[in-house]
């Protein structure tokens, strides 16, 4: 198969597909990346091609033995009796909020203000849902027992996200999550774990996954981010809550007709991804010490595989340069230099992906050598 690419020089024929970045040598490269890796469609259908579970019988409206096989390794690694597989975590987590609604008739729960419920789905839990999100906690930690006991408002549910990546990929001490388990369980209140970022999680608690979970009576777990799935996600947690669950999935529309690479390719991260994910915590702590000795850089100390690293500057020209530094080396590092939520304060948010082993610390050093040689401290 032929590819045609188009440089601002000329047009050319190559037999492999061309990378979504332009060089100014009109030379295609590769791009590597520190975070994590977004196959193109050749990548994608070779990965599901050549897995042994296409050889199993294909999945009819979430029903088929690739679903039950994922829903029953997932619940085993989360100490769960049952689990359930959503084609959206969004959805996922909406129909914990709604059976915890009905559960208790009660419309109310808790969230902080930089959850994804909060911050990234367009209020859809108030518009779509008709929920009440108690939003409370500093911006730039997680809430603690303290900030609950303070709301005065009798509710249904407390969602914890660890990590809490908008403020910086934070986690909740485990003695704080152990008052949290214990005051929503002596007030009949769902404690919810939006554990989107859980399997990488569990070096900083130094416990594995079910026994994060325990503390919680449901579970959500993505499929796309540590173990590197096309999507997807689970919900787990106690089989009659689970099943009240299915009925929202059906109502969300979040049935569809065969989710079949949804379901190859997270099997396939089980099996190759995830005994590798404490690497990815272990090299954002060699990055982020590597990027300390940078005097113009406000490192924060990575708790998962993902950190903020301040900077100063002119926003626009570190923009720039880092696009330049990108074509130059064929590596990124980050995506954006962007803001902390609510502030001025320009930062960079750094992720460890599976490959990045193929990115040196001497590639990193030249990397931030460039790009901040032109700034002041």
């Amino acid at each position: 198969m032929l590819w045609i690419g188009l440089t601002s020089e000329t047009l050319f024929l190559t037999e492999t597909p061309i990378n979504m970045y332009k060089f100014k040598n009109s030379k295609v490269k590769e791009i590597r990346t520190l975070g994590m890796p977004i196959p193109n469609h050749k990548e994608w259908l070779q990965l599901i091609n050549h897995s042994r579970y296409t050889q199993s019988s294909i999945d009819f409206y979430n029903q088929g033995e690739l679903v039950e096989q994922l829903e029953s390794r997932v619940a085993k690694i989360v100490g769960k009796q049952s689990a359930l597989f959503f084609n959206k975590g969004t959805i996922a987590q909406y129909s914990a909020l709604k059976s915890a609604e009905e559960k208790k008739n009660n419309s109310n729960f808790i969230a902080h203000p930089l959850s994804h419920i909060a911050w990234d789905e367009d209020d859809a839990y108030r518009s779509l849902l008709k929920l009440n999100g108690i939003l409370i906690g500093e911006l730039n930690k997680p809430f603690s027992i303290k900030d609950i006991t303070a709301v005065d408002t009798d509710v249904s549910a407390v969602i914890i996200e660890l990590p809490l990546r908008r403020a910086g990929f934070k986690l909740t001490e485990w003695e704080e999550l152990n008052k949290i388990h214990q005051w929503c369980k002596s007030h009949n209140v769902h404690l919810h774990m939006d554990g989107a970022r859980l399997w990488e999680s569990t070096s900083y608690y130094q416990k594995t996954m079910a026994d994060i979970a325990s503390l919680f009576d449901t579970v959500y777990v993505s499929l796309y981010k540590g173990i590197g799935a096309l999507g997807g996600a689970i919900l787990a947690g106690e089989p009659d809550f689970i099943e009240s669950c299915q009925t929202w999935r059906n109502r969300f529309g979040g049935c569809a007709f065969t989710s079949f690479p949804l379901l190859i390719s997270a099997l396939e991260g089980l099996d190759t991804r995830y005994e590798k994910i404490p690497s990815l915590v272990q090299r954002a702590h060699s990055v982020a010490e590597q990027l300390a000795k940078f005097p113009q850089l406000d490192v924060n100390r990575p708790q998962s595989n993902g950190f903020f690293v301040f900077v100063k500057g002119d926003r626009e020209k570190l923009k720039k340069k880092a696009e330049d530094i990108t074509q130059s080396m064929g590596i990124k590092l980050f995506n954006d230099i962007t803001f902390f939520p609510k502030t001025h304060n320009q930062m960079i948010e750094i992720q460890i992906g599976v490959n990045h082993h193929t990115i040196s610390d001497e590639e990193i050093d030249t990397y931030f050598s460039q790009l901040l040689e032109s700034f002041s401290h």
